[in-house]
């Protein structure tokens, strides 16, 4: 059987690179499209019924708290407030907590340098070396 289909599949290939060559009385090109029976299952796929109640992936992702967005008026695809009431953010927290996230970047900007400039002083001692 399996020559059978290598046999159809090398014909069907022949074919459709004769019926897709530009001929010279015609230059436009046909387009075929496959048809189910054109398709070859080399194996179907299993469904296993697997227990996501005891995967650990699942689990981490359950553990993770469900969090309120910052403006609330806004929720699930809302593109413009019209008819909702928006609630406003006080500007003391948000200022607050961009300072944080400023002390933060500078906290990993300083990291990365150092990481940086230790390979650069690697680097050099391995060049002097060779």
């Amino acid at each position: 059987m399996g020559a059978e289909q290598s046999a159809e599949s090398e014909q069907r290939q022949s074919d459709l690179m004769v019926s897709a060559s530009p001929s010279p009385a015609s230059p436009s090109l046909v387009k075929q499209r496959a048809k189910m029976n054109d398709i070859v299952v080399v194996t179907p796929g299993v469904q296993s019924l697997r227990n996501v109640s005891n995967d650990p992936e699942v689990i981490k992702l359950q553990e993770i708290p469900t969090f309120q967005p910052l403006l609330k008026g806004l929720l699930s695809g809302q593109t413009s407030p019209m008819n909702t009431k928006l609630e406003r953010l006080d500007s003391q927290q948000v200022l607050q907590l961009c300072l944080r996230y400023q002390e933060h970047l500078h906290q990993c900007a300083e990291a990365v340098a150092f990481d940086q400039n230790a390979l650069v002083k690697r680097i050099n001692e391995i060049d002097r070396k060779s």
